[in-house]
């Protein structure tokens, strides 16, 4: 009977930590999809809130022409993280390539990225983290993601949406 109890304690536990081991990410890769010259959009800069949660919002700023800071500050305590970031256009798909600030070696993140005409809603794809390929220039990644940018297993099942919060 006690193991039963013992059980029934860990039992959650034990779901928590598989369910962080299986979350996933967006496919990181050492390369950018392109040298980031794309204008900054400027529908982009302000505050945005997840739709799905609230304990965030999002500082969007602009660092430089073509580059995006994003700060995600927590509702409660703790500390923000900085991302920078800059889109690379792809056939008329916008994609957002993002790394966190502060790490010493820079991995991208990519999430193709559909902005409302209003500017009110964001729409972040991220792209699957089921790539195993590893690419040695932006030119090889560029051209693999303009080969399956229109497939939807290219994408990770659930959309992050955003809404402005300014």
């Amino acid at each position: 009977m006690e193991t039963l109890s013992k059980m029934k304690k860990i039992f959650p536990l034990l779901l928590t930590l598989l369910s962080f081991l299986f979350m996933g990410c967006p496919y990181g890769s050492e390369v950018a999809i392109d040298d980031g010259k794309t204008r900054i959009d400027e529908k982009m800069i302000g505050k945005w809130e997840s739709k799905s949660s609230s304990d965030y919002d999002y500082i969007v700023s602009k660092l430089d022409d073509s580059t995006y800071k994003i700060e995600k500050k927590p509702r409660g305590d703790g500390e923000s993280t900085v991302y920078i970031g800059f889109i690379s256009v792809i056939d008329n798909t916008r994609f957002l390539n993002v790394w966190e600030e502060q790490n010493s070696t820079r991995t991208y993140y990519f999430y193709k990225m559909d902005l409302s005409g209003s500017g009110a809603k964001l729409t972040l794809s991220p792209v699957t983290e089921n790539i195993k390929e590893t690419f040695a220039s932006s030119a090889e990644l560029k051209s693999f993601f303009a080969k399956h940018k229109d497939l939807s297993f290219f994408y990770a099942k659930e959309d992050e949406v955003y809404i402005r919060a300014d």
